[in-house]
């Protein structure tokens, strides 16, 4: 089995050993084991990397970017205008209200999938909707979008087009100003220069 999914069936079994523990009365507005269950199944959970970076350089305004690592690996690194909320603080305020007022879009990251599969489980039950966790965390974001991987030559259109749009954004993460010319009619993605980051590699 791989790690990962190892140590989020440790997470979940603690977290049902915990419900059975716990008075009803404290659970009488979560969600059901079935919904949970059911979310899980969800792939429509996760949002790739691609759309993440797209709506950083588009500013959106429906985004709220969350990184539930320690304060030490967010001062180190993070994405651009992240909300630091380590996983053991997630429940601890309500700040899900506080900070999405006007967000349709909560993204958790964490450098793989893990601490931010965990932080999504934890709001999932309190009923939370529109979380979402960043595919592959920060590890993947630096392997396709910081430091993309040029495609074959013989590489379909759609898989060019892709690696011209990462380039185009590991430029605008990583400082400089590029245009990058896309197939869905005359639309132009312009980058601009933002100061640069540093490499951050990590297991959670």
């Amino acid at each position: 089995m791989n790690k990962a999914y190892y140590i989020l069936a440790v997470f979940l079994l603690l977290l049902g050993i915990g419900l059975v523990i716990l008075p009803d009365r404290e659970h009488y507005d979560e969600a059901s084991p079935r919904e949970l269950l059911s979310d899980l199944r969800n792939p429509s959970r996760f949002i790739s990397t691609d759309k993440v970076a797209e709506m950083i350089i588009d500013q959106d305004p429906t985004l709220l970017l969350v990184d539930v690592r320690d304060m030490y690996d967010f001062l180190d690194y993070s994405l651009p205008g992240a909300h630091s909320i380590p996983l053991e603080e997630i429940l601890m305020y309500n700040w899900v209200d506080s900070l999405s007022y006007d967000r349709s879009k909560i993204v958790l990251f964490s450098n793989s999938d893990i601490l931010a599969d965990q932080a999504w489980i934890l709001l999932k039950r309190e009923n939370h909707n529109n979380i979402h966790i960043m595919k592959g965390g920060l590890n993947c974001w630096f392997e396709t979008i910081i430091q993309p991987s040029p495609p074959a030559e013989t590489s379909a259109d759609e898989e060019i087009d892709l690696y011209q749009f990462r380039k185009g954004a590991s430029i605008y993460f990583l400082g400089g100003t590029a245009a990058v010319e896309q197939e869905t009619g005359s639309q132009t993605v312009v980058v601009k220069r933002k100061n640069k980051t540093k490499v951050v590699e990590g297991g959670c």
